[in-house]
């Protein structure tokens, strides 16, 4: 038996990690069999959910640093894309929501006097 007992490595963030040429961490994008009206359903649903409207789906779509989205896109054209996520966002709809803050009303105090209130009801008792 040996004395050598192993040392755990020791657990550091990936946030503050060195970065290496051969980092692992780093995302590489390939192509896979699948359903592509599945994939842009599931898309657009996310984005429809976040309150993205038909026109920023479509820019989002477009713009070939978001992959998937910009493959489907591709693949099916601007025409067909528009039609499809229309008719997605048609049947999901768009979460909208609206902040505002109203007005604080004046301060009015009122005195509520207690006693009295509560010397009637024990005399109706």
């Amino acid at each position: 038996m040996s004395d050598h007992t192993p040392q755990p490595t020791p657990k550091v963030h990936p946030a503050s990690r060195e970065v290496l040429p051969d980092d692992p961490m780093n995302l590489h994008a390939i192509e896979l069999d699948g359903d592509a009206d599945l994939m842009l359903r599931l898309l657009v649903e996310e984005y429809a959910s976040m309150g993205w409207s038909l026109p920023a789906i479509l820019d989002l779509a477009r713009d070939p640093n978001y992959q998937a989205f910009h493959g489907l896109y591709l693949q099916l054209g601007e025409d067909a894309m528009r039609d499809r996520i229309t008719a997605i966002l048609s049947r999901v709809g768009v979460m909208r929501v609206t902040v505002s803050e109203a007005a604080m009303p004046p301060e009015n105090l009122v005195q509520i006097n207690l006693s009295a209130s509560l010397s009637r009801r024990a005399a109706d008792a």
